[in-house]
């Protein structure tokens, strides 16, 4: 009896122990509050492996990779957390994390479509009102850097592109002086003497009758 009491202790000791997509999620989610992301993440990515509840995994995921700087990462595990049968609160609060990852990888444009669907789905979360506000303003900044950074890319291509023009005809003016350097010049006419056209010309008229 004693003994048969012994395995069954025994057994039970070793399905507590045994790792579960539950408790992998929770210690997940421990050590994600004590900013331990990296084995927060390990945790997560063992309890995807073991086939758990992927719309609550991934959701719990993209906010440590998020926490990570990780915003691409983030954001294909918050678009896979949603699910048809995601509640709307749940849908909610996924797209405002969705939103956060974006802003915090310069998509303004698409943060703010998050934190529109956000709203549409919770009306009255003022952060993300807040964070709209701040995305569509970040988005105009960021346009108008781009705007300038193109405008002073134009201007040096047409710099470039002007000097280039004044480097060809420099080259075709040395070409042209060089080759007139290399023709062949003309003997000047030798000048003769009043005498000599005399003498010329009375040969001329002696030989004429």
């Amino acid at each position: 009896m004693r003994s048969a009491l012994a395995i069954l202790l025994l057994l039970s000791c070793a399905v507590l122990a045994t790792a579960t997509p539950r408790s992998e999620t929770n210690k997940g989610n421990i050590a994600a509050q004590q900013g331990e992301l990296d084995q927060a993440l390990l945790h997560y990515k063992k309890a995807l492996e073991q086939k758990g509840d992927t719309s609550v995994i991934l959701y719990d995921l993209g906010n440590v990779m998020t926490q990570s700087g990780q915003f691409e990462n983030a954001e294909k595990s918050y678009l896979g957390s949603l699910h048809p049968k995601t509640t709307l609160p749940q849908q909610s609060e996924t797209f405002y994390n969705l939103g956060n990852a974006l802003f915090g990888g310069k998509k303004y444009d698409q943060a703010i479509g998050a934190y529109v669907e956000a709203l549409k789905r919770n009306p009255t979360d003022d952060e993300a009102k807040y964070n709209l506000e701040v995305a569509k303003r970040m988005l105009q900044q960021q346009q108008k850097q781009q705007q300038q950074q193109q405008n002073q890319d134009q201007k040096q291509e047409q710099k470039q592109d002007q000097k280039q023009r004044q480097d060809k005809q420099q080259e075709k003016k040395q070409q042209q002086e060089q080759q007139q350097n290399q023709q062949p010049q003309a003997r000047p006419d030798k000048q003769m003497s009043r005498e000599e056209a005399e003498k010329m010309r009375f040969y001329r008229m002696s030989r004429t009758r």
